[in-house]
């Protein structure tokens, strides 16, 4: 089981228990955290947060990402991670 902390989304930070078998977006919507998505599949970007720390595996996308940066969508816990928003 992973902790996923969840800094200053919905304007709190929040600390969740999973066991990483869905990705990061699945995990955060079951626990009624809901990010900004649209195709699920890697390609639009929308779920784009900060990883601050831990490690995630993270699947083949088209969006290109800058250091420290993971696709909800398309990345799952390896460890304890703390997750943000991105900073435009």
């Amino acid at each position: 089981m992973f902790k996923i902390d969840v800094d200053n989304i919905n304007g709190k930070t929040e600390s969740l228990y999973v066991f990483g078998k869905q990705s990061i977006l699945t995990e955060l919507e079951d626990n009624q955290i809901i990010l900004n998505h649209s195709c699920r599949q890697g390609h639009c970007g929308l779920c784009i947060l900060q990883l601050l720390s831990g490690d995630v595996i993270h699947q083949d996308c088209l969006v290109p990402l800058s250091q420290g940066e993971i696709l909800a969508c398309q990345a799952r816990p390896l460890s304890d991670i703390k997750i943000g928003i991105r900073n435009f």
